[in-house]
């Protein structure tokens, strides 16, 4: 079964040359990633209970990175990625009851990927 993509979070519209930065932070298993535009308030996501994230810089994303999640958050559904990974959990008890995979490409940066139970825009 091939993945699609679902956008479930689009950042306000801004000039993508006000972005500034992020702040990626994980404490407990919960993730807070805020994202700095100028002129805007900061736009902070949380994830709850993470399980596994990965960062890769600009310059290493792929175009599908790229393309399906420009300064948007999307769900990669049906992610073979994720699957393997739920398979492969050797906890005796779970700290989730399901997970998705959450991707978002914030240019200048790079894209960050996390497998985690649910997510909110804070």
């Amino acid at each position: 079964m091939a993945a699609t993509i679902s956008t479930v979070f689009s950042l306000p519209s801004f000039d993508t040359g006000r972005y500034e930065d992020f702040e990626f932070l994980m404490s407990q298993g919960h993730a807070t990633l805020t994202i700095r535009v100028a002129e805007l308030p900061p736009i902070a996501l949380k994830f709850e209970r993470v399980r596994w994230h990965e960062f890769v810089a600009l310059y290493n994303c792929s175009a599908e990175q790229v393309n399906s999640a420009y300064f948007k958050l999307v769900e990669v559904v049906d992610s073979a990625r994720l699957i393997e990974y739920v398979q492969n959990d050797k906890a005796g008890s779970r700290a989730y009851q399901e997970l998705h995979h959450y991707r978002i490409f914030l240019d200048e940066s790079g894209c960050h990927e996390l497998f985690a139970q649910s997510w909110c825009h804070l």
